[in-house]
């Protein structure tokens, strides 16, 4: 009686393991894939609900609004003048002046993106809308009496 394995069933071992490999390489690939998109949806959110809270923060407590153009909005509080912008030289590129001091949120692509006053007949306020990376983000914010 011979020991050993024959050459089918070596074969057949050897296309076993290739696809227990070959299935655990693929499954890394689409887990490392699927990591790397869901860092990014989540870079998104983080950036563009930043710009969303710092309009609000800066509206809350203010004094006074005035909105120069559809992508500009100034903010007066006691502390100082706030001015958010849409770059206009850059216009991917948002930011937001304090007295002269710029914070500059250039890692943020903007597709657009608008700053309005709300009707007459409702307090004075502010709408923005605007576009993350195809995922929209948008404010209504009133002044309180």
């Amino acid at each position: 009686m011979k020991k050993g394995f024959t050459l089918i069933e070596t074969i057949i071992y050897i296309a076993l393991m290739a696809l227990l490999i070959g299935g655990g390489v693929v499954t890394a690939f689409y887990i490392i894939d699927s990591a790397q998109k869901n860092k990014s949806d989540v870079n998104i959110q983080a950036e563009g609900s930043f710009i969303l809270r710092k309009i609000e923060w800066a509206v809350t407590g203010a004094s006074d609004l005035s909105i120069p153009s559809a992508t500009e909005l100034l903010v007066t509080k006691p502390s100082g003048n706030f001015d958010f912008k849409l770059n206009n030289s850059n216009p991917s590129d948002i930011y937001i002046e304090l007295n002269g001091s710029r914070l500059s949120s250039s890692r943020v692509t903007i597709a657009g993106g608008t700053i309005f006053a709300p009707t007459t007949g409702l307090p004075k306020g502010v709408m923005v809308n605007f576009t993350v990376n195809n995922k929209p983000f948008t404010l209504t914010k009133y002044l309180r009496k």
